[in-house]
């Protein structure tokens, strides 16, 4: 049998990517980051999640050894 995993909320990479980006979400709404900057992080961000997209196409889930 399969020992039930726990996972620690608090050391998960999706809860502080959706913390991060609430702060900056409130950051622009207050005026803070400038359209401007706001335009810049649009641009990072968006880079990112398509090469996030890309491994995650060419990555193999069933398999933890190989791409």
């Amino acid at each position: 049998m399969n020992a039930i995993q726990t996972q620690n909320r608090w050391k998960s990479p999706v809860l502080w990517g959706a913390v991060v980006a609430q702060l900056v979400t409130i950051l622009i709404t207050l005026g803070v980051i400038d359209p401007t900057q706001s335009a810049a992080i649009n641009a990072v961000v968006a880079s990112v999640l398509e090469l996030a997209i890309l491994f995650g196409i060419v990555n193999s889930p069933d398999n933890k050894n190989t791409l």
